[in-house]
Formats: structure tokens, sequence, C-alpha cells
């Protein structure tokens, strides 16, 4: 249990870092990370509010939630966080998904029973030294759309689909940008049930190294804007 607490708070510190960071870079004010806390939704979904017992930020008061997605993973000590403002004017809010997993071996077992008949395909056809690599991923990223998405672990996993590499790369076509050259595409397909009216989900993923992969995804309204 303390460990499971630890992996916890420093999830929520570095989710501080990564709100303080984007939020600068779009609102005025300074954000200080001390003054920022991470709440948790009913639903489990972590979402970002200026501290009760702090100073105003802009038009922000405290104990307001503030105007960004943010999405949060811990695993073994390490934890990878994502945050993004949401887009102004009434506009259909965008929410995130992350995900991080040990690239471990995964049996046939579990490769027919979660992954559908594509993502099979793509494990089977990798090379044999990159099979755990790639059904990894798939996984990660499926948890990471399905977090986007506000569903979690509820539905049936062939519901959605994903594809490493078979997607256009530069994340910054979409509104997901990291940094580095690191990340890769995803091809994402959702079951029309899953997707409200009007609303796209686009991914990246990325071999972190010492046997960790982690899975980014974003759900906004469509089209996209390149941002």
């Amino acid at each position: 249990m303390g460990k499971r607490r630890a992996d916890w708070l420093a999830g929520r510190r570095a989710a501080k870092t990564v709100v303080a960071a984007a939020l600068g870079a779009e609102l005025p004010g300074r954000w200080r990370e001390a003054e920022l806390e991470i709440r948790s939704a009913a639903s489990g979904m972590p979402f970002a509010a200026l501290a009760r017992e702090g100073r105003p930020v802009g038009p922000f008061a405290p104990g307001d939630r503030l105007p960004v997605s943010v999405t949060i993973s811990h695993l073994g000590g390490h934890s990878l966080c994502a945050a993004i403002r949401d887009p102004a004017g009434g506009a259909l809010p965008r929410t995130l998904g992350i995900d991080l997993g040990e690239i471990e071996p995964r049996s046939s077992a579990f490769v027919a029973t979660f992954l559908a008949e594509d993502e099979q395909r793509r494990v089977r056809e990798a090379p044999p030294g990159e099979r755990d690599l790639v059904a990894n991923v798939v996984w990660c990223a499926k948890e990471a759309v399905l977090k986007a998405l506000g569903l979690g672990l509820t539905v049936d996993t062939y519901a959605v689909r994903c594809l490493p590499g078979a997607a256009p790369a530069d994340p910054r076509e979409w509104a997901l940008d990291p940094g580095g050259g690191a990340w890769r595409g995803l091809e994402i397909t959702c079951e029309p049930a899953l997707l409200p009216e009007g609303t796209s989900v686009h991914g990246i993923w990325c071999d972190l190294g010492g046997g960790l992969v982690g899975a980014l995804a974003v759900r906004e309204q469509t089209p996209s804007p390149a941002l």
C-alpha cells in the first residue's frame, strides 16, 4: 500500500508540472505548481484546479476547475503524464488518455482474447524479437483510448482497434505534440457507439526505454486543426 501511495503521489506531482506548462503556454499569469491541485472526478478521471487556499490567477479564483485536460499513468515508480488546454468558446472539450506499460511477454491466448484480428495480424507479422513490443503497444494504446473516451476497461476491447506505425507519425498534425522524434503514430478505429457525434480520436506511442512503453490518445472535435 505504501508503494502504491508513493507512485500515486509521484504521478500527481508530475501532473502539476505538466499542467503548469500547458496553461503557461496559452494563458496569462504565473502558474506555480505549488498552487495547483490534481483532483479526481466521480468517474475517477483526474482534473486540475487552483488550490483552495491559494491566490487567484487570471480570471480563476482559488478552488476553480481549470480549462485543461490531464491524464496520468504510473507503474513501478515511473509516471507518465500529459495535459492539453481545452478549447474556448463552448466547444466540446478535448479529453486525453495515457497509459504506461511494461514490455512483457504476452501469450498467444492473451493476444487472441484481447486483440482484434487485424491487431493479432500485426503482432504475428512483427519480427520475432519485436512481437512482445507490438503486443504491448497495442494493449497500452487501447487503454489510452478508452481513458480518453472516459470509459476505461468497461467495454469490449475489440470495440477499439489500434495499429502502431500505421498513421502519420507527426503528432503536430493533431492536438498532440510531446516534443522530440521518438513518438510514432497510431491508426485508431472505434465502434461508432463509443464516439460522440462530430468527434475523432488520434494517438501516438513511444518505446520509452528500460522495458517500458507509453501510449497517448486525444478525443476532440472533427476536423482537428493543426496546432
